[in-house]
């Protein structure tokens, strides 16, 4: 076996490949420390991408299009292991925790990767998929690590899910879509929400959760949570009435004193 041959297997072992993991490899399999990237790109990857074996859906970024023992039929790479490998500090949020967390109400051909000012990248796309970034100063805050086919990926946990959806509901698919999908989002937790809520520092946040958990009422995912943490949100509804969105203000929420978003109470109609 020649040490392209060697090279295409160990990558479709993997499925999906960064820059930093491509060097590594190169170095084990090539037997060369250190190894020039612009030599295993010219004289290795171009090869391997010109023949169709592996694909560059970006720069630094590569992904097998023919697993071992397949036959004659594309294999097509795990969307979130490929957002996974863009960047090393980051985490899956708004619309796509949802779908990881198994609960997102409908399917998005759209992947967003959290990442910090400053180190975000061009939207791409590949596989009929969309890959964008979503600016947060807070990356590390309420995430997880799952695993997927092998790769450990990080997504924010229920908890900061909850949160982020609510702050900004455009990127989970506007506020119908939020509430449908949280009303099926297991393991959110009271302290933690706090928690959570306290280090973002927005008042009408807290208002946001109230409301949102008072729809959600006695939903079993969600049960006890409003009562475990009712009067601390009650202590930021003080003061002047807030807007769930100010673009599009609904009626009074007097309990919360912020207001809805024209048809809130409905959203969940039906479910």
């Amino acid at each position: 076996m020649t040490k392209l041959d060697r090279l295409l297997r160990e990558i479709q072992s993997r499925g999906v490949v960064s820059r930093a993991e491509m060097q590594e490899l190169g170095e084990d399999v090539l037997d060369r420390r250190p190894l020039d990237y612009r030599y295993l790109y010219t004289e290795y990857l171009a090869k391997l991408i010109e023949r169709g074996d592996i694909a560059r859906p970006r720069r630094g970024l590569y992904v097998a299009t023919w697993g071992p023992g397949t036959e004659a039929s594309l294999k097509l790479a795990d969307r979130y292991t490929i957002a996974s490998k863009v960047r090393e500090e980051y985490y899956l949020g708004f619309h796509t925790a949802l779908e990881l967390h198994g609960c997102a109400y409908s399917w998005f051909n759209s992947v967003t990767v959290c990442l910090r000012p400053g180190t975000q990248f061009r939207s791409f796309e590949f596989q009929g998929t969309t890959y964008s970034p979503g600016l947060t100063n807070l990356p590390r805050l309420g995430t997880e690590v799952i695993d997927r086919n092998g790769h450990q990926v990080t997504v924010s946990n229920p908890t900061r899910t909850f949160v982020d959806c609510l702050d900004r509901p455009h990127l989970a698919g506007g506020w119908e879509e939020v509430l449908k999908s949280l009303e099926s989002l297991p393991g959110v937790q009271g302290d933690e929400l706090v928690s959570v809520l306290q280090v973002f520092d927005k008042k009408v946040l807290f208002r946001k959760a109230g409301r949102v958990l008072q729809l959600l009422g006695t939903n079993m995912y969600y049960e006890g949570v409003l009562e475990s943490v009712e009067d601390v949100l009650k202590e930021y509804s003080g003061g002047q009435p807030l807007y769930m969105d100010r673009r599009s203000p609904g009626p009074l929420s007097k309990h919360w004193n912020v207001y809805d978003v024209p048809g809130l109470d409905r959203m969940l109609e039906g479910m």
